[in-house]
């Protein structure tokens, strides 16, 4: 006691000799240890959280936590699968979660065997087997891409003492469609039942699964007759493209053929009739020919060839000979012989055996095929073709058409060899074949052409008429030209003379006004010109001074006027 307050009083001298800054940082550090030491106390003393939820799937998960959050509840996860919660607050977490139809559906799957009991029997071994199977398939549907949720239960039915069989099994499945998928095609429900019935044995059969959808109306009662006879329907509109195609092949040929002999418009195959053969055929054959020790030299122009029917692989001989009675086997020396007497007295007699035998083994040539014929066979092929003659409308003797209507058009028809060849030909485009009843038909008929004929004639006759119309107008249009040179003739003509009168006008009164100049002046009478008289005057002085010194340029220059006029 004495030292603890003796250590009292040191500290508190110590403490006090201290500055003021020294003793707050001693304060804070206390306290903080105070504080420490409480925390690290009420945190150890809390209990650990514990598991709410593990092996959730990403969507539960979700689900839950972010409740837990709107909740306001604190949690812990481990990865994205598992949830721990307080120990007090679990239950209440349970029960909140359970109103809100929000607790996940464990799906147990083989995990069930991870844990087991000696105690167990049989019949519940089976239970579990079948429970964790059902849990692993509804694991498989639901992770399939349109399904969201599934619900697969499965009937153990048990075997009779009274039967040899085995009683089968019934599944059924209700399924719930993903957001976006309205329906589930024939493909995917048959997928759904043979994946149960695969996963759960021989003993369920696909017909004994039953898919149902989250309305309870089953989804997967189809109709495969209707299946199959779609299938076989399809399969029959397939082969009818396949004929149709193989018909308008062959006559494209015979038309390309028959049109490069005679022209388009002679040609009219009536009819073309192909029969089909679908049934499908295998056939092995098995031939043995000779064989070859000598090949033939192709260098040669006669045959090296040479053959052997067999070659010896194996020979047996066996010769056997005897002569004279066998020993006769009796009994124990002493005792009398088992052979009756009647047959000792004959096997006294003389006896001889001879035996031959020659086996030989020999090998010949062996060639196996196996032969599977085409999809089809052409059982039969009918053709029918008619060809026009030559036929033209009759011509007059420059080689022009008579258009007389009442004359009828030139006809020539086909000889029975030009017929003959077009048999013939047709025959080799077709494999024609009598032994199987093919038939072929070709006759020559003349076409009725009335209507080509009275185009013609039209076409004609407008022809004629546009000639007609065009020299009409030609000639038109060589008067309108030959009129017009004549108008503008007559009236540079006319206009020639007009000026003459005016220029002859003119010069009578020039020389009657220079008579009266001449006359004022010799009177020594002074006249006074206008200005327009006195320019006039000038020039005219102008003009007969440059026709003196200049006489050509003036000639050249009057013609040119005179030309233009």
């Amino acid at each position: 006691m004495d030292f603890l307050k003796k250590l009292f009083e040191q500290g508190k001298e110590i403490y006090n000799k201290l500055s003021r800054t020294k003793r707050i940082i001693i304060a804070v550090v206390v306290v903080v240890v105070i504080a420490s030491f409480g925390i690290l106390f009420t945190v150890s003393s809390s209990q650990p959280n514990i598991l709410l939820f593990e092996q959730l799937s990403s969507d539960d998960f979700g689900q839950i936590t972010k409740k837990l959050d709107e909740m306001g509840y604190k949690y812990e996860t481990a990865g994205t699968n598992s949830i721990y919660v307080k120990p007090q607050e679990r239950p209440i977490i349970v029960t909140r979660l359970a109103q809100e139809n929000m607790l996940p559906k464990g799906i147990p799957g083989f995990k069930l065997f991870d844990t087991t009991s000696w105690t167990e029997t049989d019949r519940e071994l089976d239970v579990k087997y079948m429970r964790a199977l059902r849990g692993e398939i509804q694991r498989h549907i639901e992770s399939l891409q349109n399904i969201e949720k599934a619900d697969v239960e499965i009937a153990m039915s048990e075997d009779s003492l009274y039967s040899d069989k085995d009683t089968p099994y019934t599944a059924a499945v209700t399924v719930h469609l993903a957001p976006g998928y309205e329906k589930l095609s024939t493909k995917e429900i048959k997928g759904i039942v043979y994946l149960v019935s695969r996963a759960v044995g021989p003993r369920l059969k696909p017909e004994n699964v039953t898919v149902t959808d989250n309305t309870g109306k089953i989804i997967s009662d189809f109709d495969d007759e209707f299946e199959n006879e779609k299938k076989e329907y399809t399969i029959i509109e397939f082969r009818r493209k396949i004929e149709e195609q193989a018909r308008v092949k062959l006559l494209k040929e015979i038309r390309d053929g028959l049109e490069r002999i005679y022209s388009s418009d002679r040609i009219q195959i009536v009819r073309l009739n192909m029969d089909f053969n679908w049934d499908k055929i295998t056939e092995e054959q098995t031939e043995h020919t000779p064989i070859t020790m000598v090949p033939d030299d192709p260098k040669t122009p006669y045959s090296e060839r040479k053959v052997q029917d067999s070659l010896v692989i194996s020979e047996k001989s066996t010769e056997e000979n005897f002569k004279g009675h066998g020993w006769n086997p009796q009994g124990p020396a002493g005792t009398e012989g088992n052979t009756p007497p009647g047959y000792k007295a004959s096997d006294d007699q003389y006896a001889q055996y001879d035996k031959k035998e020659n086996i030989k083994n020999h090998a010949i040539n062996k060639t196996i095929r196996n032969i599977a014929r085409d999809p089809y066979d052409i059982t039969r092929v009918s053709v029918a073709i008619a060809i026009d003659g030559q036929q033209d409308l009759p011509r007059k003797a420059d080689g022009e058409y008579d258009l007389d209507p009442t004359k009828k058009p030139v006809q020539i028809p086909l000889t029975e060899d030009e017929l003959r060849k077009a048999e013939n030909i047709v025959k080799k485009a077709i494999n024609f074949d009598e032994a199987r009843g093919d038939q072929v038909a070709v006759e020559n008929i003349m076409f009725d052409r009335s209507a080509y004929w009275n185009s013609i004639r039209e076409e004609y006759r407008k022809k004629e008429q546009l000639k007609m119309l065009l020299l009409a107008s030609l000639i038109g249009l060589v008067a309108l030209f030959v009129g017009f040179i004549l108008f503008r003739a007559i009236q540079k003509e006319l206009e020639r003379r007009r000026r003459a009168r005016e220029e002859a006008l003119a010069l009578e009164q020039q020389r009657m006004r220079e008579a009266a100049l001449r006359a004022a002046e010799e009177e020594g009478i002074d006249v006074e010109l206008s200005l327009e008289e006195r320019a006039r005057l000038e020039l005219q002085q102008s003009a007969l001074q440059l026709a003196k010194e200049r006489p050509d340029d003036v000639a050249q220059l009057l013609r040119t006027w005179l030309a233009e006029e």
